[in-house]
């Protein structure tokens, strides 16, 4: 299993981009997935529903999905947490 964790950038498809830290994990077969972190609340609100969208580790691009949008209720107060599913390649 190979693991990432520290800064990233996420990419939202109407060109905005968020600096985000990442933790990441890597299987064998190639399938990634983990959390991205938000620490400014404000900002992480106007990105709850997002279903998918790109990540950039290291100036490395990957494609992920996030498979419920209902996971930032756990912590209303911050920081918010984003769990993703990679939908390629990993970026890392």
């Amino acid at each position: 299993m190979t693991t990432y964790s520290g800064p990233a950038v996420f990419l939202v498809e109407d060109g905005r981009k968020f600096d985000t830290e990442a933790s990441l994990s890597k299987d064998d077969a190639g399938s990634w997935s983990g959390t991205l972190t938000f620490r400014d609340t404000t900002l992480f609100r106007g990105l709850l529903n997002t279903t998918d969208g790109h990540l950039l580790v290291n100036g490395q691009p990957g494609e992920f999905i996030r498979p419920d949008t209902s996971d930032w209720t756990s912590n209303p107060s911050g920081p918010g947490l984003m769990r993703i599913l990679g939908s390629g390649p990993a970026p890392f």
